[in-house]
């Protein structure tokens, strides 16, 4: 049964994005965009009927990750259903989107469904990288680039070095 309530930010629900059109009359997806059932982390669900959701993903592509697109899932956030298995996941935030919540569905566990939210900071990221999605990255701040400091020796007063 879909939600009927307004989920939380880093909420994680299943979406069912539905599957391609047999030809493009626009009545449907269309190729290369979102389809099947899969993982959503909800980045807004306080849009009436419908949520800001960015699709998990197990198919890793390295050129979105240097990018900054993809974020990491690691195996240890999720839980092993009878559907999901243990793997590596991406949040894919080059294809946010926003869907209906009569799509969106809790997860579930040999029928019982559970409740599951993504750490603070990984949404925080997946946020971050939306941003760059949009091509927005200049509003966020210039990223800090520490400098090791190496210690200086202290020399007596009045001696220079040399």
């Amino acid at each position: 049964m879909a939600i009927t309530y307004a989920p939380k930010v880093g909420e994680v629900l299943e979406c069912h994005f539905g599957e391609h059109a047999a030809d493009i009359n626009f009545d449907g997806n269309i190729p290369p965009e979102m389809r099947k059932n899969r993982m959503v982390v909800v980045l807004n669900g306080k849009l009436n009927d419908c949520c800001i959701v960015v699709p998990i993903s197990s198919k890793q592509n390295l050129n979105f990750i240097q990018r900054g697109l993809h974020i990491h899932l690691d195996t240890n956030l999720f839980k092993v259903t009878n559907f999901y298995d243990k793997r590596d996941r991406w949040a894919k935030a080059e294809t946010v989107c926003h869907v209906s919540k009569k799509r969106l569905f809790k997860l579930k566990d040999n029928h019982k469904t559970f409740d599951m939210f993504l750490p603070k900071e990984i949404v925080a990221a997946i946020q971050e990288a939306v941003i760059k999605a949009i091509s927005a990255g200049s509003l966020l701040p210039p990223k800090q680039v520490s400098m090791p400091v190496e210690p200086v020796e202290a020399l007596p007063i009045g001696e220079t070095a040399s």
